[in-house]
């Protein structure tokens, strides 16, 4: 029994500490301007410092709160380099319950486009309250953590977004700054 509590105490020291390494922070958040001009990569977050040697870089998301029916700010950690419009829309993702497919995501100019598949929930199957949720999710997201970025527009993988509770022109914009 001894044994088994060692071990134990072992791995969460170890885990523990391996974890601290894994996510400190980087000092280099300056971009040059070919990284702003072509929006491919950015590096927009906030270092939440802890009362120790390491910081863990994190970023603020939206997700869903299923029982209240709102928004909900969620601070993730961040395991990359870089925060790309990608990045961030694969955190709000993983942080909703529904499956959400998105097929392509492009930014033009000062402008992200997110296109969603026809098969799945936002545009398939979802309520009017919900299917709004999953939009402002993602809109709020991309305009909050990316500062080159001014209007969201979606789309279905088809072309215009069309749902059964909304039907947006091609490049209407849904949110902006």
């Amino acid at each position: 029994m001894k044994k088994i509590i060692y071990f134990l105490c072992f791995a969460i020291l170890v885990f523990g500490l391996s974890g601290c390494s894994f996510f400190q922070g980087k000092d280099d958040t300056e971009l040059t301007q070919d990284e702003i001009e072509s929006a491919a990569n950015h590096k927009v977050f906030q270092s939440a410092s802890g009362s120790g040697v390491s910081s863990i870089d994190t970023m603020l998301i939206y997700t869903i709160d299923d029982i209240e029916g709102q928004l909900v700010p969620l601070k993730v950690p961040i395991a990359s380099e870089r925060v790309t419009p990608e990045l961030i829309v694969n955190e709000v993702l993983d942080n909703i319950d529904e499956k959400v497919v998105v097929t392509e995501i492009e930014t033009v100019k000062k402008r992200i486009y997110v296109s969603f598949s026809e098969e799945y929930v936002p545009i398939k199957k979802c309520s009017k309250k919900f299917e709004t949720l999953i939009l402002d999710c993602i809109s709020n997201s991309l305009l909050d953590n990316i500062s080159y970025v001014n209007k969201v527009v979606f789309r279905s993988e088809k072309g215009a977004y069309h749902s059964s509770n909304f039907t947006f022109e091609m490049d209407e914009v849904y949110s902006s700054r």
